[in-house]
């Protein structure tokens, strides 16, 4: 078996004296020694247990999302299913993991956050394994709903332990450490996915969580000390109830149009959630104590970032995630290792392109650079549409998946980086949390908008699964869907971030 660690390198060319700061040599040069920093600093930390277990916790969440999703055309094959209706597999997860959401901060105070964790992290072992022996789809798509309410409470909650039990002092180290996890996962995740696929098969992406969580279990109970709940804290019961109705609802509908668009059980769910939506706006508004305030909304930058153009922004990237790995093993005959490693070039993109947004937006200006990475993902999107057969597609998707990394990086830190900064000390903490639904809400979105689309266009041409053909048209929609929301984004960009200040709700 080869390593699947073996990736390109990339060389500076005779002709080119200097490559600028930009080159292979310059990423060395300064994300190599950030690393060793880095790691320095965790083991220097006082609360390194609890960044430990925080930071495993968020690996084991998106890991497993990222894995699953070149799994699908061997599990549909299992199931006997179109591969299009196998998207419920990763939209039921998100559906779930944002329902919940809203909840996790109370169940944490209530019961004790340790206490939440630990439990939540058995749940997903447990539902990890039942996933892997499913029966059936639809046993398998309620192992997938109840292991994503676990991970719901697994991420937030290993985030509260560790603002509990990490200094003011510490706390920049800490949080800089946590965020690593959310970029290495996306970025192995797909290329051992399809390594696990091509060797073993699908349930054993489900069963290498089995031992990961009790590790964690152990680890959390031996190194993080106990917190006492709140026996008395009250529970937005009905708020919390609309809430998660609605999503599940209105999600769960959009995901079946895209088996069949003309089925009155996706249309009676979609009309079914947005009555749910109404109700629990109404609730929000009059409850004096409700499970998600809504008052962050009333600010004008945070409006643009979560529920505006800042969101719509990032739904054409949150998209390629499903579409581009079904385009390679489907339209182009890849297997799902060598999908994986394509993958893998879009989230490494990412990762190495971190150490730069800040310089970037010193020296270019925060407009400008988000205005140009949005322009350049689109731009990759459009070449990997064209996507055909031959080496020098090969190069030209390699140039493109890495190019829409980079974008990515540039523009998500920028609106994360702008939503927080609108926001007072008064509306920070409902702001995290409604910022936190608005990311998986649109995550979610987008997943079931390209399973939509992919699946609207086979049907118009009367197959039943999608065709090359059928994921160029999708990735086109992608790409000009996001071209208006850039358009639309930069009337409200400041020029520098430096000119943002916390607003008050008006």
């Amino acid at each position: 078996m080869h390593s699947p660690e073996a990736r390109p390198r990339s060389r500076r060319s005779s002709n080119i004296p200097d490559a600028g700061r930009f080159s292979a040599r310059h990423l060395a040069a300064h994300v190599a020694p950030a690393n060793a920093r880095r790691m320095k600093r965790f083991l220097a930390l006082e609360s390194r247990a609890v960044v430990a277990v925080a930071s495993a916790a968020m690996f084991i969440v998106q890991l497993d999302a990222a894995v699953l999703v070149v799994a699908l055309p061997e599990m549909a094959r299992d199931f006997g299913r179109p591969v299009i209706s196998l998207s419920l597999a990763i939209t039921i997860y998100l559906t779930m993991l944002l329902a919940v959401l809203p909840v996790s901060g109370w169940a944490a105070d209530r019961f004790g956050p340790r206490r939440v964790f630990v439990l939540a992290t058995l749940g997903f072992g447990l539902f990890s394994l039942a996933c892997a022996f499913a029966p059936g789809f639809w046993w398998f798509i309620l192992a997938r709903a109840l292991q994503g309410v676990c991970a719901s409470l697994m991420a937030p909650v290993a985030r509260l332990i560790l603002l509990k039990r990490t200094s003011k002092s510490e706390m920049v180290d800490a949080m800089a450490i946590i965020a690593m996890p959310m970029l290495v996962a996306p970025t192995l995740g797909p290329s051992l996915g399809g390594l696990i696929v091509d060797q073993a098969g699908w349930h054993y992406i489900f069963l290498l969580n089995v031992p990961v969580t009790v590790l964690l279990m152990a680890v959390t109970l031996r190194w993080v000390d106990e917190m006492p709940g709140e026996p008395g804290k009250p529970l937005d019961k009905l708020g919390a109830l609309l809430l998660s109705g609605a999503l599940i609802a209105l999600l769960t509908g959009v995901d079946r149009l895209a088996s069949d668009v003309t089925g009155m059980l996706a249309w009676g769910l979609i009309g079914l959630g947005w009555l749910l939506g109404w109700l629990t706006l109404r609730h929000l508004r009059r409850h004096p104590d409700p499970v998600v305030s809504l008052d962050p909304l009333r600010i004008a930058g945070f409006r643009t970032t979560a529920i505006g153009a800042g969101a719509m922004v990032r739904i054409p990237q949150r998209a390629i995630l499903l579409a581009l790995p079904l385009m390679f093993q489907i339209g182009l005959g890849m297997n799902a290792f060598a999908a994986g490693l394509m993958l893998m070039l879009l989230n490494g993109g990412d990762l190495i392109a971190k150490p730069f947004v800040r310089p970037a937006f010193d020296r270019l200006g925060f407009r400008s650079t988000v205005d140009w990475s949005g322009a350049l993902g689109l731009a990759a999107i459009v070449v990997l549409a064209a996507m055909g057969e031959g080496t020098g597609w090969l190069v030209a998707a390699v140039l493109a998946l890495v190019a829409a990394g980079v974008s990515r990086s540039f523009v998500f830190t920028g609106m994360s980086a702008l939503t927080f900064t609108t926001l007072g000390p008064r509306d920070i903490t409902s702001g995290n949390v409604m910022a936190s639904i608005s990311m998986q809400l649109f995550n979610t979105l987008a997943i079931t908008g390209t399973a939509l689309v992919l699946g609207l266009t086979a049907q118009f041409q009367g197959r039943t699964e999608p065709a090359l053909i059928d994921f160029r048209i999708t990735l086109l929609v992608l790409a000009v869907g996001g071209l208006a929301a850039n358009m639309a984004l930069r009337r409200h960009l400041p020029r520098d971030l430096t000119e943002v200040h916390a607003e008050d709700p008006v």
